[in-house]
């Protein structure tokens, strides 16, 4: 064969050469998923799906880059030589990122499956796979411009300037990126969670969603209202979700007739009330004469029953009053009324 023919030859040894790796690495990946299916582990099951997508990019990238070199020297093109060689490095770097990014993706995926367990939200947990995959991707893209021969030091300076004119030019849009960072790591609230929030007129709803930029909280109409997360670093926020119990606080009035039964009436509330199942009779629990006032015998009731929805509360609450309003009957008190007596006296003739 004439010399001038011989990179031919080569191009051809390398495209049979690139389609035996390619086919020899399927083979190796359908072995290692045949043999993670007999047996048990999440990585055992999920390592073929991990690499065999990058494996295959990575040959066929590395084979058409020395393609194209073997082409590119043929004809003398030097100023493509030099940036086709290096691409078969990037090739491989790019390929075991890659296959670090799906791993990280899938670690994460099964984390957040075992959040509860763990004890860690899962919003904290996606928010360390997003910045986990971009550490990875900044770092891969680093060493790929090394790869290059261009100059890293000189980037990350003009970089870290740029970044800091982009900061303060968008300073609000940097304010809420790391407010969603700290709601997700300090986990202030979660998907779901009710909350209160006093400085926007008590403002109360269910919330939705918490993004990078926005926070979504559901008011009690079913309408989505969007907070910018810079404002929780600054407002307060009530969870109403983790509250332990609910109070209750009423005051009852009886009429000063009734005076003779009080003590009475007063320990047969404490004790049925106090039997109540959803009663924390241990926390703060108070029934007494607080004072003789203007109309009537005023009885303080302070309890605290435990954690439930709004619409519970309420039914229990009705439950408490009919429990009190069947005790004071049973010893025949009434309710006072706020009402006035006037006295006339009959004034003498003239």
């Amino acid at each position: 064969m004439p010399e001038e023919w011989m990179w031919l030859l080569e191009i051809a040894i390398g495209i049979v050469l690139i389609f035996l790796l390619s086919l020899a690495f399927k083979k190796i990946v359908n072995i290692i998923r045949k043999r993670a299916m007999k047996k048990d582990g999440f990585w055992r099951k999920k390592i073929h799906k991990i690499i065999h997508i990058p494996i295959q990019v990575a040959v066929w990238g590395f084979g058409l880059a020395y393609l194209i070199d073997v082409i590119c020297t043929h004809y003398g093109i030097d100023e493509v030589s030099k940036f086709v060689r290096p691409l078969k490095g990037a090739f491989i770097v790019a390929c075991i990122s890659w296959i670090v990014l799906r791993w990280v993706k899938e670690f994460f995926i099964h984390l957040a499956q075992k959040s509860e367990k763990l004890g860690i939200s899962a919003g904290t947990i996606y928010a360390l796979s997003k910045l986990a995959s971009f550490v990875i991707s900044i770092l891969t893209l680093l060493i790929i411009l090394q790869v290059f021969g261009f100059g890293v030091a000189p980037l990350l300076t003009f970089g870290g300037i740029g970044i800091a004119g982009l900061a303060f030019a968008a300073k609000d849009i940097m304010a809420n990126f790391f407010g969603g960072t700290m709601l997700h790591f300090t986990r202030t609230f979660s998907i779901g969670d009710q909350v209160m929030i006093p400085s926007r007129d008590d403002f109360r709803g269910i919330i939705k969603e918490i993004g990078w930029y926005t926070t979504v909280i559901e008011d009690y109409y079913r309408r989505p209202v969007y907070f910018p997360n810079a404002i929780f670093s600054t407002v307060q926020v009530i969870n109403e979700s983790r509250r332990t119990h609910r109070r209750l606080k009423e005051t009852v009035t009886l009429t000063y007739e009734d005076f003779p039964n009080i003590e009475k009436i007063i320990e047969e509330m404490k004790e049925k009330i106090g039997a109540h199942p959803e009663v924390d009779e241990k926390e703060s629990f108070s029934i007494t004469l607080d004072k003789f006032g203007i109309h009537g015998l005023e009885i303080y009731i302070y309890l605290l029953v435990y954690k439930m929805s709004y619409v519970k509360f309420m039914r229990i609450k009705q439950e408490i009053f009919l429990i009190i309003e069947e005790i004071i009957r049973k010893y025949g008190a009434e309710f006072c009324y706020p009402t006035t007596n006037v006295n006339l006296r009959q004034l003498p003739p003239k």
